[in-house]
């Protein structure tokens, strides 16, 4: 088996990739999903590579690394999350992962990179234990029940216990469920429209305090969520004064939604707040569960347990640091502030 692994081109082979993707991954994989995540990402240009079985000049994998801006501290650091990864189901044996995976990890050799993230499926594990890399930590999903219908359905049949056992279960978890703080001054609102220079604003503010950080611009989050071509997402303010001071992205798919993003200064219970504001515009539209995935070292890990959020399950996650930054980054997720909205995959 010969297979050539190379760095694809993003304009030529545009559709072998998109081909591919759709072959190998997810129907999902179209033309307007790369156009968003592989050619307009503001924090720099995406790097894809192509596997092929020269025997036959047939293109049988692809990979990419989507570039992210984080902070260390004040100072920037270049990051890579490795998303994308699929072969065709003939050659997904070690040894074609393998070659694709070093390609993959071919990008912290660049003068900039410091380090490759990545979430990997059970067979990825092992592709990186091959390679000489364990898990370094895990993205933890918290899940807090909203209301109990669903649940109810399950267990009891008849439609009128059904009725009585929902009416008394949603109340209960509605009067359970924390408020967050009474603040006055503290001002809750819907974004209508684009994010402004006034996130940048907040995101210099809080880059210090918050160890390694991805670089949440206007720019940035425009992208990532409000022009985003998936999924439909929805950014809650809090103002203290007419002053930003923080916000929240969240998502609703059918009976189940996610905070994807919550960052600011968490002053006067802010934090809190945002999340107990999202809980009841989900649970009025209907929303069954409301979930949250952070890393383990999370800052605001404590705060999703005291609002009744539990641990549901957990994914693995690897953090590859570069040479230059071996000794800057600890690997372990200490310090790190990661959310679902951190990753493209």
């Amino acid at each position: 088996m010969a297979i050539k692994v190379y760095d694809a081109d993003l304009h030529s082979e545009r559709e072998t990739i998109i081909n591919a993707l759709t072959r190998f991954l997810s129907m999902s994989s179209d033309d307007k999903r790369f156009e968003w995540l592989y050619v307009t990402n503001p924090h720099g240009q995406t790097r894809a590579w192509l596997a092929v079985d020269e025997v036959n000049n047939t293109v049988i994998g692809t990979a990419a690394a989507f570039p992210r801006q984080f902070y260390l501290g004040t100072s920037e650091v270049l990051g890579w999350i490795l998303g994308d990864f699929c072969l065709d189901t003939q050659y997904r044996s070690l040894g074609p992962a393998l070659q694709l995976q070093r390609a993959c990890l071919g990008v912290l050799a660049t003068s900039q990179a410091g380090f490759c993230c990545d979430f990997p499926s059970a067979s990825m594990v092992a592709v990186y234990e091959r390679l000489g890399f364990s898990m370094t930590g895990k993205m933890l999903r918290l899940a807090k029940p909203l209301r109990v219908d669903r649940k109810v359905k399950e267990v009891i049949k008849n439609s009128a216990a059904q009725r009585i056992a929902t009416s008394i279960g949603n109340t209960f978890l509605k009067m359970a469920s924390p408020k967050g703080t009474a603040d006055e001054t503290l001002e809750i609102s819907n974004q209508k429209g684009p994010c402004d220079e006034e996130f940048t604003a907040l995101m210099h503010e809080q880059r210090g305090r918050l160890g390694i950080c991805l670089q949440r611009s206007a720019e940035y989050l425009n992208w990532r969520y409000v022009d985003n071509p998936l999924v439909p997402y929805e950014v809650i303010t809090a103002r203290k004064h007419g002053s930003l001071k923080g916000y929240a992205v969240w998502t609703e798919a059918g009976e189940d939604a996610s905070i994807v993003d919550l960052f600011g200064d968490d002053q006067c219970g802010m934090m809190g707040r945002l999340v107990a504001e999202i809980a009841a515009l989900a649970r009025n539209r209907g929303v069954m569960t409301l979930s949250v995935s952070i890393n383990e070292s999370h800052p605001w890990r404590s705060l999703f347990s005291e609002m009744g959020f539990h641990l549901r399950d957990s994914v693995p996650m690897v953090i590859i640091p570069s040479k230059t930054f071996a000794g800057k980054i600890d690997p372990h997720l200490i310090g790190w502030y990661l959310m679902q909205g951190d990753r493209d995959s």
